[in-house]
């Protein structure tokens, strides 16, 4: 993969249209290409084309994604903390829940100070293509350009979480605990996440998705989170309903676990209720004000 110098990024950023940054505190951003040119392992246009639409409980979701791109949120000066974070929704590797788990949390941040960028990663579609571990190279190349774009945009190069949502909590977890050498988070905030790949608490349709119907034990340990944390692992945060019936609460718990037998900073927020895919709202209750606090405890943003 190509790597481009932050110079070079910044003229990517000045052609697609974002030459007056510093007047766009506070607002939201057209989105910024990930990649220009070729971009990595897409296969031939096939005549699929991205779509959009909403579910039957009121979600938008986007599937059949060709250009990955951020979006991106910045807070007004007098807010802005420096910290900022990487939101991947979920979506099962099938779609992206990309306002419920996306751009009503990169919003909140804005608000909290916390510089968000919406994520919109390409799926691991054989029809789309080639290698079907895209997501992960998309939330590497994001973590490229926000810390490069850190003097432009007034942020801590330090302080660039990710946050992920259900197979997006996968997402953030595997990209946290990746060699050292390669991009990854200062912290990751994992919301009812997948995170085990084979085993009873498996989420199956994630698994198969990103490994195949026959991965080899190999390719299952080096695709496990919880079996790849290390002391150098980021701090995290994750919360989870005791009922999901789509991704059991395990999977939360034991990269818990792991962490702590790591000594890595971790909080688990666990609620009695509220299933799966709740976003910002279990049960009509914001769990937001926990995740600020944990926020603060982190030194990530000040206690006010």
């Amino acid at each position: 993969m190509k790597i481009h110098s932050p110079r070079i990024i910044t003229f990517l950023l000045t052609m697609v249209g974002f030459s007056t940054l510093p007047h766009l505190h506070g607002q939201t951003m057209d989105s910024l290409p990930l990649y220009d040119g070729e971009i990595p392992f897409n296969l031939p246009n096939i005549g699929l084309q991205e779509t959009s639409y909403v579910n039957e409980n009121g979600y938008l979701l986007t599937t059949n994604i060709i250009q990955p791109e951020l979006y991106i949120y910045l807070p007004s000066p007098e807010k802005a903390t420096g910290t900022s974070v990487i939101i991947c929704p979920g979506g099962g590797y099938w779609v992206l829940a990309i306002k419920h788990e996306g751009h009503d949390f990169a919003k909140w941040f804005q608000e909290q100070g916390v510089a968000a960028f919406v994520l919109k990663y390409r799926l691991p579609e054989p029809k789309l293509v080639s290698s079907r571990e895209v997501p992960l190279l998309d939330a590497q190349r994001a973590l490229e350009i926000v810390r490069s774009q850190a003097g432009v945009w007034h942020l801590d190069p330090s302080k660039v979480g990710i946050m992920g949502f259900s197979a997006g909590g996968y997402l953030a977890a595997w990209t946290s605990t990746r060699e050292p050498g390669v991009p990854r988070p200062d912290f990751s905030i994992l919301v009812y996440p997948v995170i085990q790949m084979h085993g009873h608490d498996a989420h199956g349709g994630s698994s198969e998705r990103i490994l195949g119907n026959h991965p080899s034990a190999e390719a299952l340990r080096s695709h496990s989170p919880e079996e790849n944390i290390t002391s150098g692992t980021p701090p995290a945060f994750l919360i989870h309903a005791q009922d999901d019936p789509a991704v059991p609460i395990e999977n939360s718990l034991i990269y818990y676990n792991k962490l702590r037998e790591k000594n890595v900073p971790a909080s688990l927020f666990t609620i009695p209720s509220g299933g799966h895919g709740f976003g910002m709202w279990p049960n009509g209750i914001s769990w937001m004000p926990t995740l600020l606090e944990w926020m603060q405890w982190m030194k990530l943003v000040p206690v006010h």
